[in-house]
């Protein structure tokens, strides 16, 4: 079944989007680089600590029993260190790139 999963690009949430899964329930990286340039995975924090999603060829998989939850996940840049957002108003003909870096 497909869910939808809010992802943010750091903890304050904001700007946080909702991606869908693939009907078997994983998530796919590309979709989350789609919205994310630059992520390499997910992040969550429980009681105590944070938890990383586990991911494999490129497949996140849900880290509940039930699927993801709801929860917000934060986007891990990658080891690189830099995480893309462009924006874009098409009503100015202006882009703008902005670049996050991973300390």
């Amino acid at each position: 079944m497909i869910q939808y999963v809010k992802i943010c690009e750091d903890e304050s949430g904001s700007g946080a989007v909702e991606v869908p899964s693939e009907p078997d329930g994983t998530l796919l990286l590309s979709t989350i680089q789609a919205q994310c340039p630059g992520a390499c995975g997910l992040r969550y924090k429980n009681e105590q600590s944070w938890r990383g999603v586990r991911l494999a060829d490129n497949v996140l998989y849900p880290p509940f029993e039930d699927g993801w939850g709801n929860i917000q996940f934060v986007v891990v840049p990658s080891k690189t260190g830099e995480l893309e957002k462009v924006f874009y108003w098409s009503s100015l003909n202006i882009k703008v790139k902005i670049t996050f870096f991973h300390c």
